[in-house]
């Protein structure tokens, strides 16, 4: 339990300190606890590209082709996903080299007469010391995956429910009955061209 000098003491400090005041200094601060980046709230990271990010983006929304914010949405999810599985595949190559490299520095120091061990044995025991580690990227990779999974399969049911709107709505109209919202029209695929 603190006493009243030290509580005192505590204000007193704190009105010095003010945090960051540039931009600069505000952004480098908010990456103060950033360690590997796989659970980010910002999708790119110091040390990446947001270019190479926003091509990944227009590839997927190229391929999915979303049709509305919603749809959007999803598509963006699926991208995110997928470029913090790219993450976690450099993160895992990285991190298997130094344990790598660490295991054969420590098998020269302990052991200097022996033969060198060959990388596939140095990979061998890296892996076997830091199962945890090796756990962990897997089961980041693992979340990644199903949360792309969902987000692909909510886009094909979008679709599947617009299809089948489209369907009858379409049915409706064929036979002269009103069908959606505005009863007064036909359902459409297409949204109607904007008036002038």
């Amino acid at each position: 339990m603190s006493t009243r000098k030290q509580r005192e003491a505590n204000r007193r400090n704190a009105r010095h300190s003010t945090g960051p005041r540039t931009d600069a200094g505000k952004q480098r601060s908010s990456q103060n606890a950033l360690k590997h980046g796989l659970l980010a709230v910002q999708s790119v990271i110091p040390g990446e590209d947001p270019a190479d990010y926003d091509r990944l983006l227009t590839e997927f929304a190229e391929r999915f082709l979303p049709s509305d914010p919603y749809e959007r949405s999803l598509v963006r999810q699926m991208a995110d996903a997928e470029w913090r599985l790219r993450r976690i595949s450099r993160l895992e190559s990285a991190f298997l080299h130094s344990a790598a490299k660490s295991s054969l520095d420590n098998a020269k120091r302990c052991h200097p007469n022996d033969p060198e061990p060959d990388a596939t044995e140095l990979l061998g025991r890296a892996m076997q010391l830091r199962t945890a580690d090796m756990a962990r990227f897997a089961s980041y990779e693992t979340h990644l995956s199903r949360r792309q999974r969902q987000a692909r399969d909510e886009l094909r049911k979008c679709r599947e429910k617009r299809d089948q709107e489209i369907k009858l709505a379409n049915e409706a109209a064929r036979q002269g009955r009103p069908y959606g919202r505005d009863h007064s029209k036909p359902f459409s695929e297409t949204p109607p061209p904007p008036s002038n």
